[in-house]
């Protein structure tokens, strides 16, 4: 199959560009063919090879012409990655002049399923459903909520999991790696922002005792942070810190991870936690990559993580309670077995969804689309006809004209 993936793309530095990469991967692995429309602003370049189309964003018109260029090249299905900061309008309502224009089947995967949408945001994701030919999200809840408040039928909807790698590098390996074979590790990782709860998560590690302990901030500042404050957000945590004698306890990795470091860091950690003070979060690549390398995670109650670590695969804490994240995280330090309870059934449960397994869902769902659509392909296959015979028909009737003169 030819297949288009929709989104930011690398070298964007986002977690939808990620997210899009490892799709593109995941496919690839599964023998398709996958080229990548990228959404773009003035200043990203040099995109690999595989971006055959770069969308602006602010452009309005530019939309309608890309539409016309997916339309021309035949593509089997087209995947679109929505998340409403990606494109231009009133939430994001620029994606509805390509979309409406799309001749070919659309899968839409929604990274953020609001509760309580504005009255645009729950229009643009119910045009986008209108015209879909399946909504995909990564949690059950995400299915419950587009039902009740976007009244998208449940037979629109599917669940697909987020994705994690297929670890190359043993927890041993990594903490050699990285000079902490002595430590026990908690690790929490992404672009810094002040919707993170970091702040949160070092309050807590005032609380921890135990002197090989340690806590690993992996992540730069995102972008659009940088633009507006710069660093104020990263040295507040850093400051912070230092007030609470915590200089050594809490270590700050201030890079954007590539794929082989993010790799490394998640195998080196025995704790991962994602103190995110809102629950309105329906995804969380960060989270699935640290149950799929086998992490005891810890996380307050947003959506995703409700979903994600049941059945024991974590423990949740409430939101902005550090009491309550240090009691956690003293308990599995003290009791090993319980710690390894969790890491287990977190590296169970991430065999299942690595990216290849997957790819394979993804190329699943497209082949019942294309089964499900005969009339629509009927249509296609009529236009092309059209395509080759008015030509023959015109060429023909330049030909009489030339003999009747």
């Amino acid at each position: 199959m030819k297949v288009l993936i929709i989104g930011t793309y690398l070298p964007r530095q986002c977690g939808i560009a990620t997210f899009t990469h490892d799709l593109y991967k995941s496919l690839i692995a599964n023998g398709q063919e996958v080229d990548i429309l990228a959404m773009i602003d003035q200043s990203e370049h040099n995109h690999p090879k595989e971006v055959k189309y770069k969308l602006l964003r602010e452009e309005r018109q530019a939309y309608k012409e890309a539409a016309a260029w997916i339309n021309a090249q035949k593509y089997d299905a087209c995947i679109l990655q929505h998340e409403f900061g990606i494109f231009a309008g009133d939430a994001g309502n620029y994606i509805l002049e390509l979309i409406n224009e799309l001749e070919v089947p659309l899968i839409s995967n929604l990274h953020t399923v609001l509760e309580k949408p504005s009255v645009d945001e729950l229009a643009v994701i119910q045009k986008i459903a209108a015209k879909s030919d399946k909504i995909t999200v990564m949690t059950k809840r995400a299915i419950t909520m587009l039902n009740q408040v976007y009244h998208v039928p449940f037979h629109m909807i599917q669940v697909i999991p987020h994705g994690i790698p297929n670890f190359k590098i043993s927890a041993q390996e990594a903490k050699e790696e990285l000079g902490l074979e002595d430590k026990t590790v908690m690790l929490s990782f992404g672009l810094l922002g002040r919707n993170k709860g970091y702040e949160v998560a070092i309050d807590a590690v005032s609380q921890v005792k135990h002197d090989n302990f340690v806590y690993i901030i992996l992540g730069a500042t995102h972008p659009n942070v940088l633009l507006a404050e710069g660093e104020s957000y990263k040295n507040s945590l850093m400051q912070q810190a230092a007030d609470l004698g915590l200089n050594g306890k809490v270590l700050f990795v201030n890079k954007y991870a590539s794929d082989k470091l993010l790799q490394t860091y998640l195998k080196a950690c025995d704790i991962y936690v994602t103190p995110y003070p809102n629950e309105n979060q329906i995804s969380s690549g960060t989270l699935t990559f640290a149950l799929g390398a086998g992490a005891a995670v810890l996380s307050t109650p947003y959506w995703y993580a409700v979903d994600l670590l049941a059945e024991g695969k974590g423990k949740l804490f409430d939101f902005n309670n550090a009491n309550q994240l240090a009691l956690s995280i003293n308990q599995l330090l003290e009791d090993p077995l319980h710690m390894a309870s969790y890491r287990e059934k977190a590296l169970a449960y991430g065999k299942t969804i690595t990216w290849k397994n997957i790819g394979k869902k993804q190329i699943a769902l497209i082949h019942t689309i294309i089964e499900k659509r005969p009339i629509s392909k009927s249509k296609n296959i009529i236009k092309d006809l059209k395509n080759q015979i008015l030509p023959m028909g015109m060429k023909l009737i330049s030909q009489r004209s030339i003999v009747n003169n």
